[in-house]
């Protein structure tokens, strides 16, 4: 018996009491970011600079962490006998400073690596997928409440292994970029 009141009385504090840790927890504020950027692909692998456009779209906590979703192209990238079409599909973690006009920031992340080519001359195309990994940082500028300009340094590598289509093995690349940055505040 004395155990049943002692069960209800632990049933009652637990269905009464406020929970400090979820209130600790409470979600804050959140920004959207938005970046078309231009840029260059170089070193590496990569043995003459390339242009490189992309887009990103990150989400950034009040607090300064977030997640990315990266994405780049190169056309046309001479890489020993070869010359490639590279494409990365990157999900990435970073922390941005969270205000002040001047933001840097640093990330990690990976995803996909496409590279697509063959050799001079094209006898038999081939694409490839595979695990690529990138690290990186940069600076971002904040010009208005909803704008700034963006500059970043990024390291790719996918550490796969080709040898039937003569491509480099463990094959990594530079990307340095501007771009243009639109923000947004989002409600949670």
């Amino acid at each position: 018996m004395k155990i049943t009141r002692g069960l209800a009385a632990l049933a009652f504090v637990a269905l009464t009491a406020s929970d400090g840790f979820a209130q600790s927890r409470a979600m804050g504020s959140f920004h959207g970011l938005f970046t078309a950027h231009l840029g260059i692909a170089a070193g590496g692998e990569v043995s003459e600079a390339r242009l490189t456009p992309g887009l990103s779209v990150s989400v950034q906590e009040g607090n300064g962490w977030g997640a990315e979703l990266d994405f780049g192209h190169t056309s046309d990238a001479p890489a020993g006998v070869q010359v490639l079409d590279l494409t990365t599909y990157m999900a990435n973690a970073f922390w941005m400073k969270p205000e002040g006009s001047i933001r840097p920031f640093g990330l990690v992340g990976g995803g996909i690596m496409q590279i697509d080519g063959c050799n001079s001359p094209c006898n038999s195309p081939a694409k490839t997928y595979d695990l690529g990994l990138t690290i990186g940082g940069g600076v971002q500028a904040v010009l208005h409440e909803s704008f700034g300009l963006r500059g970043d340094l990024r390291y790719f590598f996918a550490g796969a292994d080709h040898p039937d289509l003569q491509r480099p093995d463990n094959f990594g690349f530079w990307r340095i970029s501007i771009g243009a940055t639109f923000m947004w505040a989002i409600s949670p």
